[in-house]
C-alpha cells in the first residue's frame, strides 16, 4: 500500500508522502507540495507524485529525529507547532492499493489529528482526471 496525507489550510493544499517504517509506524517523508485549492489538474499530478514517493521499510526514526520529520510540513505551512497548524486546518488521508485511491476525511483535525471519517471515504482511480476534484470533495466532508 502507498500512503500520503493532505492538509487544507488558508485556501492551500499541502501534500506529503507517508512511508512505513521498519516498526510498522507510518511517518511523513519527502518534500511537501503546495497547491491552490482551485488547481485540480495540478493537484491530481501532485497526489500521484506523493503516493509514488511512499515507501516501506524506512528506518524508524530515533527520538531526536522527530522534529526533523515534522519540520517540512510546519515550514511549508509557515507555523512553528502542530497545535498552530491544526487551527483552521482540515486533513484527508490518502491510501492507494492496486491503482485505487481512497481519500479518508477527518473530523476535529485540530485535536491531535482528529479521527478518520471512514464512512465518508471517497474512492477514485489513480489515473483519473478527477483525482484532484475528488480530494477537494473529500475536504468538504471534513468537520
Amino acid at each position: 500500500m502507498k500512503a500520503a496525507y493532505a492538509i487544507l489550510r488558508n485556501g492551500k493544499i499541502f501534500l506529503q508522502s507517508y512511508s512505513k517504517a521498519t516498526t510498522g509506524l507510518w511517518i511523513a517523508t519527502g518534500p511537501v507540495h503546495v497547491v491552490g485549492g482551485d488547481c485540480e489538474a495540478e493537484l491530481s499530478e501532485r497526489i500521484r507524485g506523493v503516493l509514488a514517493g511512499s515507501e516501506v521499510d524506512v528506518p524508524h526514526p530515533s527520538q531526536s529525529e522527530w522534529k526533523l520529520i515534522q519540520a517540512p510540513m510546519l515550514q511549508a505551512v509557515g507555523v512553528k507547532s502542530w497545535a498552530t497548524l491544526g487551527k483552521g486546518a482540515k486533513s484527508v488521508g490518502l491510501e492507494c492499493e492496486s491503482e485505487l485511491v481512497r481519500m479518508v476525511p477527518t473530523s476535529d483535525y485540530w485535536n491531535k489529528g482528529g479521527r478518520a471519517l471512514k464512512d465518508q471515504t471517497i474512492e477514485c482511480e489513480l489515473s483519473s482526471a478527477e483525482l484532484g476534484h475528488k480530494l477537494v470533495t473529500a475536504f468538504e466532508a471534513c468537520s
